[in-house]
């Protein structure tokens, strides 16, 4: 992915209640920056905490979705794997 600088910035109108611009605009004034940016931050933000949450659910659905046997298999590969990296660690 470009990096943030390299992108193009686009202009959007959006209407947002009163009391969030208040909000977005106590932030932008204690971190004297333009509301632009802070709303962009927030945007940023919660973007990125969406994705994780759509991984995290995946993940989830996967574990829940093993049988028995995969469960047992799971748990034996995660003990091998941590033996071996308390033995790389200590070495």
């Amino acid at each position: 992915m470009p990096s943030t600088s390299t992108l193009r910035k686009a202009k959007l109108t959006v209407t947002i209640s009163g009391d969030v611009v208040n909000e977005i605009d106590e932030i932008a004034k204690e971190k004297g920056t333009p509301r632009s940016q802070v709303m962009e931050e927030m945007l940023r933000d919660w973007l990125l905490k969406s994705k994780k949450s759509a991984i995290e659910k995946d993940i989830e659905a996967y574990y829940l979705s093993l049988t028995e046997k995969e469960k047992e298999e799971d748990i034996e590969w995660t003990a091998t794997a941590a033996e071996s990296a308390k033995r790389t660690w200590n070495d």
